[in-house]
Order: C-alpha cells, then structure tokens, then sequence
C-alpha cells in the first residue's frame, strides 16, 4: 500500500511538472507567433523599400547609359580630329624629311658603289692568292705521291730482302746439319745472335717505311681533301666575281674621291681563333709524333751499314759466305732511304 502510494504521488508530481511545460510551451508558442507577426511586417516593409529602390536604381542607370554614351561620341569626335591633326603633322614632316632622304640616299650610294669596287678588287686578289696556292699544293701533293712510291719500292725491296735472307738461312742451316767443320758452339751461338739482330733491325726498319708510308699517305688524303675545299671556294668566289662585276655595269663607276677611306681589315671571329688553334696543335703533335718516327732512322742506317760491312769481310763457309756476299751486293745497290 505505502508503494503504491508512492507511485500515486509520484505521478502526480510528474503530471503537475508536466502541465507546467505546457504553460511554458503555451507562453512560447505566443511570442513566438507575435515575434513571427512583427517580422512578417518588417519584410513587407523592406520588400517595398526595395522596389522603390530598384526603381529609382534602373532610372538612373539609364540615365548614366546615356551620358556615357554621349561621352563616348564626344571622345571618338575628338580623336578623329586629333588623329586627323598628327597625319596633317606627319605629312608636313615628311615632305620636310625627304629633302634631307634624297641627298642622303645619293652619297650612300656612291659610297656603296665605292666599296663594291673595293671588294671586287679584293676577290680578284683572293682568288690570285687562291689560285696561287692551288698550284703549290699541287705539286705537293705530286711530291707526296713520288715519296709514296719510293717508299712503297723501298718496303717491297726489304721485303723481298728478308725473304730472300731468310730462304738463305734455311738453305745454310739445312748445309750445317750435314755440314761436318770444326766450329764449335760458341762461334754457333754468336752466328745466330747476330742473325737474331740483323733481323730485328730488318724489322725495325720495315716499321719505319711503314711509318713514313702512313704519313706519306695521310698528307695525300689531307691533299685531297684541301683541294676539293679550294676548287668549292674558287666556285663561290667565281660566282660571287660575276656578281659583283654584273651589279658594278649595271651601276657604273664614278670617280673616286681624292681622299678615299682606308679599308678595315676583316674582324677574327671567336669560331676562325678556335680553328687556328685546333690546327696549330694538330700540327705540332704531327710534328712530334713524326720526329719520334725519324729518331730510329740514323741507328737503323748504321746497323744496315754495319752488317753489309760484317758480312762482305767475314763469312763461315764456302757456300754461306757466297750468300752472304751476293746479299751484300744486293743490299748496297737498294735505294736509300730519303726523308
């Protein structure tokens, strides 16, 4: 009974709390509607205060269309007259200025014809020089193929030299093996050194020809090569003489000022001091590389000389110092080496 109790005054309590939310939800509800009435009538009021604005807006931007346009006709009004002023302005300084043009345009032709003249007089000097030069390197080209053939004869002479030696001393090994003399060992050994060495200086030599042969061969390539650049250039400058000379009989030439300006010699560009440099350089390691070729050249000559000397005085045998003299008589009567 005290529970139920309990719960009864307990929802009691809950239904009065509950009844005054509705009063306070009620009271709510009433500002709320009030505060919703009064906005209501402020935006209508502002809607209206709007229009009229809006409308007072577009009349005045009309009107502000129109002066704008009217500013605008009044400007393009005063540019065409302005425009109309500067050509006026123009022309007058124009007319002003071709008196000063046409002098001017006669002494700048005079001075150009002056200067074509002077250029074909310095085409015909570059092409003598060219034409000069043509010819040397002519002749050293036919002197670098005579050289090339010396030295190929001097090679296949040797060649057949050393073959030739070396059949004699197969054919003189194959008469000391049934040869029966009283050499001992020793005088074998020193004969075979001295053979090691003759044909090592054969040897050297040959390196050498070649040697000589490849450069001798390298300068007839650069011949070559050079001579088609000048026969190309000799062509532009031919053509560029027969230009020149056509445009100066067209213009005619006028007497020459009794002080004429002196020629300007022709400015070096940064490429043609890189191409004398890269020449210069190529040229002294050729230089070098062909003094470090020669430097055998004297000992090889004196080793050649001294095994001809050795081997017309001394011989071993009958047979082999009859080879050994034929041989010397050949090798003196070979070409010498030319440098």
């Amino acid at each position: 009974a005290r529970l139920l109790e309990a719960k009864v005054a307990e929802n009691l309590e809950n239904i009065n709390q509950l009844r005054q939310e509705r009063s306070m939800l009620a009271a709510d509800h009433k500002e709320l509607q009030r505060r919703y009435a009064k906005a209501a009538e402020e935006v209508t009021r502002l809607k209206g205060e709007f229009a009229a604005s809006q409308t007072s807006h577009d009349t005045r931007r009309h009107e502000l269309d129109l002066r704008t346009l009217e500013i605008d006709d009044l400007r393009r009004a005063l540019a065409g007259q302005a425009s109309e002023l500067e050509r006026a302005a123009a022309e007058r300084a124009r007319m002003a200025a071709e008196k000063g043009d046409v002098a001017r345009t006669v002494a700048a032709l005079e001075a150009d014809l002056r200067r074509v003249r002077r250029d074909a007089e310095a085409f015909g000097r570059d092409l003598k020089a060219l034409r000069a030069q043509k010819d040397r390197m002519e002749e050293d080209r036919t002197k670098a193929e005579r050289a090339q053939k010396q030295a190929q004869a001097q090679i296949r002479v040797l060649r057949e030299e050393l073959d030739g030696q070396r059949e004699k001393v197969r054919e003189a090994r194959e008469q000391w093996r049934g040869h029966v003399c009283a050499a001992d060992d020793q005088q074998l050994v020193t004969l075979k050194q001295q053979h090691n060495r003759e044909c090592k200086g054969l040897m050297v030599q040959i390196k050498y020809l070649k040697a000589k042969y490849t450069r001798e061969s390298a300068f007839r390539c650069d011949l070559g090569y050079q001579k088609q650049y000048l026969l190309g250039l000799m062509a532009r400058l031919e053509r560029s003489e027969e230009k020149i000379l056509a445009a100066v009989a067209r213009i005619g030439f006028p007497a020459l000022l009794p002080n004429p300006a002196p020629k300007k010699g022709r400015t070096k560009t940064l490429r043609s001091v890189a191409y004398i440099v890269l020449f210069l350089n190529r040229t002294r390691r050729a230089s070098e590389q062909w003094k470090q070729h020669r430097a055998s050249k004297p000992a090889i000559e004196a080793a050649l000389q001294d095994v001809r000397k050795r081997r017309l005085a001394s011989g071993t045998g009958t047979t082999f110092a009859t080879a050994q003299t034929s041989n010397g008589r050949r090798s003196t009567g070979s070409h010498p080496v030319k440098t």
